[in-house]
């Protein structure tokens, strides 16, 4: 079981071990949601361009990657 506790601004930190398994790294953001069971926490799902953010740094814009890709779909 991972255990987190919530800080005095509501913040928790995610264990490592769970981070790790959820390919989750700083700056990244994830979706929170209230159910009948309690509170869930998912990766929020990244867009195809935005995968590739920091590989081709200086290159190109995120808009730019997204428009080149919709042109080649």
């Amino acid at each position: 079981m991972l255990v987190a506790r919530v800080l005095q601004k509501g913040q928790i930190v995610i264990p490592k071990e769970a981070r790790k398994k959820a390919n989750l790294a700083p700056g990244d953001r994830v979706e929170v949601r209230i159910t009948a069971e309690g509170i869930v926490i998912l990766p929020f799902k990244k867009s195809y361009t935005e995968s590739f953010k920091g590989l081709v740094k200086g290159k190109l814009s995120l808009e730019e990657l997204e428009k080149l890709y919709a042109e080649k779909s």
